[in-house]
């Protein structure tokens, strides 16, 4: 078939579009490199790329909830310590809202929602539509692995922009994700845009960029749409590592009030019902707080894992091998690396290159202190969990040089920089 052509003065209509998409196991993949680095190279407007969404959505199956409605549907662009989806899901279904969820595993230095929650023993990911399905009518949540069925189409496009460098391109980007969130069927969607060194897009312009288009694309689907911009110049929280990631969330559930994390999801929370109900009780960040405090997101967040088989009464995995790096000397902690520690983390086996790479759900690092907070000399910064000396080793030497220590109290960072609706 002829291959539409991507020009800067030209634009390519919604039929040329789909022909293309529908026509993809077909075309030569050098056929489609070139089209991917023509879209990088000049772009596409937001028809165009909303086109290309639908297109890719409908290579697969599209989703209906029907009768369980009014429905949520979350998508984090990823980074370091990012729990944030365990814990927004038994929070807004705690509050009456349900919550379908089908999520990733983790790449390179970001983690993965599936891989966290195959932490707990026995959790089943692996849920068909139809359990999902039963689940949400019984408990108001599910949260499964993305199947194959999916936007098929994404895939394929993926996967060849992975080994041609064509994967940083907002367009590509934005009807990457937003085909999932089509074809997953929620009429609301609420995105987590983030931006900083452990983040996919490090620059705050292209972050908001993304945003925008992805919300603009939502918006021409019929979707109720919003996406924040929030920060990943640090890690979330304080423990990054698969196990110890559940760990933090059931920490939090449980009415533990950890700074970045819980005024997150909160604010996450809100700006999600309010897309279902634009004109929410007054005290809405009251009662949301008070459903964790109170621990009925926790008591959902159980009902959950009992209902995919989990059990949390055998524990999480533990690493073997746990070593304490120390303060050289008396100051405020400077910004902790993101990407640094995500990199640390990675090669201590909690993530995984290729996809089908295994990983280990013990290791990870838990910070004692976090950036801003005053420390003397010789007293515990933070702790790498492994599973030898040998890679506790290795993550000390690489750690060492990242964590700076001042005279000065450095600015707080901004949580969240800009909602996009």
């Amino acid at each position: 078939m002829m291959i539409p052509t991507k020009q800067k003065s030209k634009k390519l209509t919604k039929e040329e579009i789909n022909s293309f998409i529908s026509n993809l196991n077909s075309i030569k993949d050098e056929e489609i490199i070139d089209w991917l680095k023509a879209v990088k190279e000049h772009g596409l407007d937001d028809e165009e790329t909303s086109h290309l969404t639908l297109a890719m959505a409908k290579s697969g199956t599209i989703l209906s909830w029907e009768g369980l409605e009014p429905t949520i549907d979350k998508h984090s662009s990823g980074g370091i310590g990012d729990k944030i989806t365990l814990l927004f899901a038994p929070l807004v279904a705690a509050y009456g809202i349900n919550i379908p969820k089908l999520s990733g595993r983790g790449l390179e230095i970001s983690g993965g929602t599936i891989d966290k929650l195959e932490s707990i023993s026995d959790f089943n990911t692996n849920l068909s539509i139809d359990q999902m399905k039963k689940q949400i009518q019984e408990i108001g949540i599910a949260i499964s692995s993305t199947t194959k069925d999916l936007a098929p189409a994404d895939k394929k496009l993926y996967a060849i922009r992975d080994i041609t460098g064509t994967v940083d391109s907002i367009p590509l980007i934005a009807s990457s994700i937003m085909s999932k969130k089509f074809a997953g069927g929620s009429k609301n969607i609420i995105l987590d845009v983030k931006t900083g060194s452990g983040a996919f897009l490090k620059e705050l312009s292209e972050s908001k960029k993304l945003a925008y288009t992805m919300v603009s694309i939502g918006k021409k689907l019929n979707k109720n749409i919003k996406a924040l911009v929030t920060d990943m110049s640090q890690p979330l929280g304080f423990k990054i590592g698969n196990g110890l990631e559940i760990e933090e969330v059931l920490e939090v559930l449980s009415g533990k009030d950890i700074f970045d994390l819980t005024e997150l999801v909160i604010l996450l929370a809100i700006e999600a019902i309010t897309l279902i109900n634009p004109n929410p009780e007054f005290n809405l960040e009251e009662k949301l707080r008070k459903i964790l405090l109170q621990g009925s997101a926790l008591q959902k967040f159980k009902e959950m894992v009992k209902a995919q088989k989990g059990d949390l009464e055998k524990g999480l995995p533990k690493a073997k091998h746990i070593e304490v790096i120390k303060s050289t000397s008396s100051g405020f902690i400077g910004n902790i690396d993101a990407y640094c520690i995500g990199k640390v983390v990675h090669m201590l086996g909690a993530g995984r290159t290729k996809t089908t790479d295994s990983i280990d759900h013990s290791v990870g690092i838990t910070l004692i202190k976090k950036a801003g907070e005053g420390v003397r000399e010789n007293e515990p910064i933070l702790e790498i969990h492994a599973k030898n000396k040998e890679d506790a080793t290795k993550a000390r030497v690489m750690l060492e040089s990242s964590i700076k220590i001042g005279h000065n109290k450095p600015a707080k960072s901004k949580l969240i920089h800009e909602i996009v609706k």
